[in-house]
């Protein structure tokens, strides 16, 4: 046993005895009670898990003393003993919190077996309060997570907002014309500048997606013009990166109704990652076709496979295909997780692949506008 501390009480001095040791020789630390007073004495000056007490003693009974030791020590198990059982003093027993009744006379088996019983139960219920305040911290943790990127997110975008003005500014040549190695200055600072947005952008939708909150623009919008979009925003980075984005297929006509800021952090998602993960010389791969009801995006970086069995972890929060402290490419790993909770906010779907004979696939499906929404959006 745990050393479980066990009180006996019984007016029956050879009983009692006996049991003491039992329970002694069964590792229990056992103390024993002539009467209720005894018991009640010894209770408030110990802690104890288990009171095995006779139901018929002079003075206070065995039912007086379950509802006060109930009070004194609302987590220990409380067994009662009787030879003069009756079906009214079971049923208050055990409404009176007591977790089981036992007859007189018995056998060690049988007494061992229900306090063991009762044990087992005292332990599952301790492990769930403790797993139920684990639980209520980690919800306390999460959500103040959640504030803490919320705050930074929002914090954020004010200060980026002032920096995209002026260094527009100073590139429209507002304050005059700027020399070659200012211009490159300044545009490097805009590069940072996008990628720290695009940062933000994905920690303010993961936390929209974790607390359900995500607003959404309901509109038609034109998948080509997307794409293209974006493959213009990541010009410096596959500029940065010797890296060619090439259409494959144009799609022409194929009319979404989404939320044309979430599509962009989508698509913006996989082209950065297709290209973060590529070498130099090498291509990404956009190919957009629609049939059948549904718009099908596959973008394909041509160098490097992600290994199969981290294919199904790519889309857990933080997390990259590289994870190692030294890997080459940075990012929160956040845009995936990002990407799915768009796609089925869209009613739609998202799958990778191992392309041949290099390189690796991500294909986004979703659901075209219905004809006449396509018609009014145009």
């Amino acid at each position: 046993m745990d050393g479980a501390r066990l009180l006996i009480v019984d007016d029956e001095e050879n009983l009692r005895t006996s049991l003491c040791q039992a329970f002694g020789m069964e590792g229990y630390e056992v103390t024993g009670a002539a009467d209720a007073q005894e018991a009640l004495t010894l209770i408030q000056g110990a802690n104890f898990d288990v009171v095995l007490s006779d139901l018929m003693m002079p003075g206070i009974d065995g039912l007086s003393l379950l509802d006060k030791a109930r009070v004194l020590m609302p987590e220990a198990v409380i067994i009662l003993m009787t030879g003069q059982a009756t079906v009214e003093s079971a049923i208050r027993a055990l409404k009176g919190g007591a977790y089981d009744y036992i007859l007189k006379p018995f056998k060690l088996e049988e007494i061992f077996h229900v306090v063991g019983r009762a044990r087992e139960q005292q332990r599952l219920r301790r492990e769930n309060l403790a797993l139920s305040e684990i639980n209520r911290r980690l919800t306390e943790i999460d959500q103040i997570k959640s504030d803490l990127l919320s705050a930074i997110t929002h914090e954020f975008r004010t200060p980026l907002t002032i920096i995209y003005g002026w260094m527009d500014l100073l590139l429209s040549g507002q304050f005059g014309t700027l020399s070659g190695g200012a211009r490159e200055s300044v545009e490097a600072i805009g590069h940072s500048a996008r990628r720290l947005g695009r940062l933000i952008a994905n920690l303010l939708a993961y936390v929209e997606f974790e607390r359900r909150g995500a607003a959404f623009q309901d509109q038609v919008v034109d998948l080509g013009e997307i794409l293209h979009a974006v493959a213009a925003q990541l010009s410096s980075e596959y500029a940065e990166k010797r890296v060619r984005v090439e259409f494959l297929r144009e799609v022409r006509g194929a009319s979404l109704r989404a939320d044309p800021e979430k599509l962009a952090i989508l698509f913006s998602n996989l082209v950065e990652n297709a290209i973060k993960f590529n070498l130099a010389g090498e291509r990404v791969l956009v190919e957009a076709t629609a049939a059948d009801g549904a718009a099908t995006v596959t973008i394909t970086n041509t160098h490097g496979r992600i290994p199969q069995e981290r294919l199904t972890r790519l889309f857990e929060p933080f997390t990259q295909g590289d994870m190692t402290l030294t890997r080459a490419a940075g990012g929160l790993g956040l845009g995936l997780s990002v990407a799915r909770a768009i796609v089925e906010a869209h009613r739609g779907s998202i799958a990778f692949r191992q392309a041949e004979p290099q390189g690796t696939s991500v294909t986004v499906t979703l659901p075209l506008a219905g004809p006449a929404e396509g018609r009014e959006g145009v």
